[in-house]
This record gives structure tokens, C-alpha cells and sequence, in this order.
């Protein structure tokens, strides 16, 4: 029996006097009312209402057991409002710096259909991670290992169209192509700048490693203190910087995959609350999927 819908029709029809007018209120047939009642009487063990052909008067028993019902009543009430309000209250989300707003708009609008508010924060990885374990944020997209990650986005060199060698998407770069020649001072060779985003090991050791092995100059491989920064630097003396085909679309660069090294941005996301993770995840994996440009990997299902 659903104690507290019987405990409602029970609470209905007391204040009016009447079933017909009672399971009006509540929002169920007469019949329906009479068979709740009943069955709260079967539970309690006595009947609650003495019914004559003009009204319907509490027992003894319906007169005692009245009050509780309706605290029993105003408590699931408490309760729902309590929920709706939990559910409405915006879900602080760590994001990237520097997504497409349209596609972030689409992920919002997604999640706010399922009643789940995102409230989106951009940071760098390092900022997120301390906002999470702070409680700052509710929920994280934070960097993960390509074996590890749930989406991954394909990373490559952007390079302006100044820069002597076109690049494209058909076109593979070699890091040994800005390998500094006999003679040449290393001020004068090609750097790689690494915007924060992709200042994680799992990228930046790879890329440290692969241009070690191409012969490349410590100082080849630089880590910016943001993407604008980072552009500039490609911009201003042809250097390249480390991004995502739609990063270098974005700043109007030249983009090719690093045929040295299969770099990778891979992503999770995180979260203290298990359950707010599935519920983000079945929502919005692919809408995240979208906003990041990134594809989804093995481990893209939504955990269960």
C-alpha cells in the first residue's frame, strides 16, 4: 500500500467532510478514494469514517490518527518541494577554456530538458582539479590518458600561413622538419608552444619525449600561460603550437597531425557524487562530445 497517497485522500476527504469533494482535491475518482481508504483502514485496523446519506464523520480512531497523517502529509510535501529544488539548483560544471559558446549553449539547453541546471566554468586543468577537490565545483571534465579517456580529441600542430610550409589535414608534420641545422643558433629554430590545457603529463611528456628523440633542442618545446599567447608566438615568428584541428580553425591557423607522435587530449569526467555523474553522463555524453570536439572512445557508454 502507498501509505502517504492514502494518507492524502485520507487528510482530503476529513477537511471536507465528503469523498466526492476530498478526491476531487486529491486528484483521484471517488472509487479510487474509497479503495485508499479502505486499504488505510486494513492497515491501521479500524474504520476512519462513519458515512451517512449527508456526510461523512470521522470515527474515534480517524479523529486520533489525523494529526499524524497530516504530518505525514506535509512532510512528503517538504519532501517533493525539497527535491524539485535540488534539482533546479545550478550544477557547477569545469570545462575547458575556450569552447564554441553555440555548442556549450546546445549542451546547457540539453541537460536543462532532463531538469539538470549546468551552470559551466571554464579553467584550466589544473584549476578545475583544485575547484573539485574544494567543492567549488560539482562536476569536472578533466584530462585523462587516451586508454582512459571517455572522449578524445586528436591533436596536431597549427601554424600560420606565413610560416614558409603550408599545413593541412592531409599533410603530416615531422618534428625533425624544425630540427635547428649545423651552425644555426637555437633562437633561431621553430618552437612548439603547449597551451595549459595540454600541459598535462600524459601530453607533455610525449611530445618532450618524441621531440628528444627527433633531435629537437630542449627549448624547442614551451609551455605557454595561455592559447592566446600561445598564437601569438605563431603569429609573431612562425613558431606552431600544439592544438585540436577546431583550436587552429579558430585562430585562423594551418593544421596537420605529428607524424612522430599519436597526441592525444583525452577526457573524463568527475565528480564527487556518483550518481550526479551517471545522470550528467546520460544527459550530455554526446552533447560533451560535441562541445570538445572529440570523438567518443571504447569507454564512452555511461557507467551504470
Amino acid at each position: 500500500m502507498d501509505l502517504v497517497s492514502a494518507c492524502e485522500v485520507f487528510v482530503s476527504v476529513a477537511e471536507r467532510s465528503s469523498f466526492t469533494t476530498g478526491a476531487a482535491v486529491a486528484g483521484v475518482t471517488q472509487s479510487v478514494a474509497s479503495r485508499k481508504v479502505a486499504a488505510l483502514e486494513v492497515e491501521l485496523g479500524g474504520r476512519l469514517f462513519e458515512r451517512t446519506s449527508r456526510r461523512v464523520e470521522l470515527t474515534r480512531l480517524g479523529h486520533e490518527v489525523l494529526p499524524a497523517a497530516e504530518r505525514l502529509v506535509r512532510a512528503a510535501g517538504e519532501l517533493r518541494v525539497d527535491a524539485r529544488r535540488s534539482r533546479r539548483r545550478p550544477i557547477a560544471l569545469g570545462i575547458p577554456s575556450g569552447l564554441p559558446p553555440a555548442e556549450l549553449a546546445h549542451l546547457v539547453a540539453t541537460a536543462r530538458r532532463a531538469d539538470l541546471h549546468l551552470e559551466v566554468r571554464p579553467a584550466d586543468p589544473a584549476e578545475r582539479a583544485d575547484a573539485l577537490r574544494s567543492g567549488v565545483l560539482d562536476l569536472g571534465l578533466e584530462p585523462a590518458a587516451a586508454d582512459q579517456a571517455r572522449w578524445c580529441v586528436p591533436l596536431g600542430v597549427g601554424r600560420s600561413s606565413r610560416g614558409g610550409r603550408d599545413l593541412g589535414a592531409d599533410i603530416t608534420f615531422y618534428l625533425a622538419s624544425i630540427r635547428s641545422g649545423r651552425g644555426s643558433r637555437p633562437a633561431e629554430a621553430g618552437r612548439i608552444w603547449i597551451q595549459p590545457e595540454d600541459a598535462v603529463p600524459h601530453v607533455r611528456d610525449r611530445l618532450v619525449f618524441a621531440a628528444q628523440s627527433a633531435g629537437l633542442a630542449p627549448a624547442q618545446v614551451r609551455v605557454a600561460t595561455d592559447m592566446v599567447a600561445a598564437v601569438a608566438e605563431v603569429w609573431s615568428r612562425d613558431d606552431l603550437v600544439l592544438c585540436s584541428e577546431a583550436d587552429a580553425e579558430q585562430y585562423g591557423l594551418g593544421w596537420s597531425r605529428v607524424g612522430d607522435a599519436g597526441l592525444v587530449r583525452g577526457y573524463d569526467v568527475a565528480g564527487r557524487d556518483a550518481d550526479l555523474v551517471r545522470r550528467f553522463l546520460g544527459v550530455a555524453i554526446t552533447d560533451v562530445a560535441g562541445a570538445l570536439g572529440a570523438e567518443l572512445s571504447d569507454r564512452g557508454a555511461v557507467p551504470r
